[in-house]
């Protein structure tokens, strides 16, 4: 992983930010930066540029798209600021216009490199599958939904009072109001454990609320740290390989019922490939709330390539 180029689109940004940060300290050297905030921008540089006295061969440089375009892999992190009270939803068309110009740069590439791009921007299943349909085989698009997996464990732990590193839960579906909670497959140190009715009902309102939760605040920020530290755990898993599945938004190929639209699954992921779906059976509710997740997306891509024309 020291010899990859990792590009992030929005590194300006607090999730653009820390990810740079995580990156570096978990073994990335190669990084090159991409803001419309200029002075901003210079300034990350110049911070991250101070570490390579404690990371050998840390290289930072800062760029335009073109020079994303070059990267084994990008993570899109740029978007419209955060607006409290509004759904990830309304923030489809804007980021959209945002992300074209590094899809123009990788269609530009005209198939020398097929890079992988990870989507952060929201709605992120949305834009992960509006980018997929514009530039099939010229990148792997990877949308990053590792949080709602992660406050399900914390959900679960807290209900079962134990450790959340303990839990094993996962999140599939769409990363926004239609996520689906697998509590059929919940284990704890391991051990398949079988939520109750009042336990599950707990969980389902602590992960469905938090979104409202975190608008209450009034911050006008988005999530930084755990979101850094993810997309630094996935790209990881991306550039090196790993033989544990990782939560992702990726195309789903049929599995559980659903094509042509990218949803959070668990997933195997490697160097050079798109991630292997693992299609675990998951009870008919499940299921069932899984493909209305899909028509969601569905429709709200349809909606905007019909209006916008897309992603372009």
């Amino acid at each position: 992983m020291h010899d990859a180029r990792v590009g992030i689109f929005g590194a300006a940004g607090a999730v653009g930010s820390a990810a740079a940060f995580a990156l570096a300290l978990t073994g990335v050297r190669r990084l090159v930066l991409a803001d419309a905030a200029t002075p901003r921008l210079a300034a990350q540089r110049i911070d991250l540029e101070a570490l390579a006295a404690t990371l050998p061969g840390l290289d930072v440089r800062s760029g335009g798209v073109d020079a994303l375009a070059g990267c084994d892999a990008i993570v899109a992190c740029a978007a419209v600021p955060h607006r409290d009270g509004a759904p990830r939803a309304a923030f489809l068309a804007e980021n959209a216009t945002i992300l074209a110009p590094l899809a123009q740069a990788i269609e530009l590439l005209d198939g020398e490199r097929t890079p992988t791009l990870l989507l952060v921007s929201n709605p992120v299943d949305a834009l992960a599958t509006l980018l997929a349909r514009r530039l099939g085989e010229r990148a792997h698009v990877v949308g990053h939904t590792l949080n709602d997996t992660l406050r399900l464990r914390v959900a679960v732990a807290r209900v079962r009072a134990c450790d959340p590193a303990d839990v094993e839960a996962w999140s599939v579906g769409e990363h926004g109001p239609l996520a689906v909670p697998l509590l059929s497959r919940v284990r704890i140190c391991g051990q398949r454990v079988e939520l109750t009715p009042r336990e599950r009902e707990r969980v389902r309102a602590e992960v469905g609320d938090w979104y409202a939760r975190w608008q209450e605040l009034g911050t006008g920020r988005t999530t930084q740290w755990s979101s850094g530290w993810g997309v630094a755990a996935v790209v990881r898993a991306l550039l090196r390989g790993d033989p544990r599945p990782w939560p992702v938004s990726t195309a789903l190929d049929g599995a559980w019922g659903v094509d042509g639209v990218h949803l959070t699954a668990p997933a195997l992921l490697g160097p050079g490939e798109a991630p292997r779906v693992l299609p675990w059976t998951i009870d008919p509710a499940e299921r069932a709330a899984v493909r209305t997740a899909a028509g969601a997306v569905a429709a709200a891509c349809d909606e905007l390539a019909t209006v916008h024309g897309g992603a372009r």
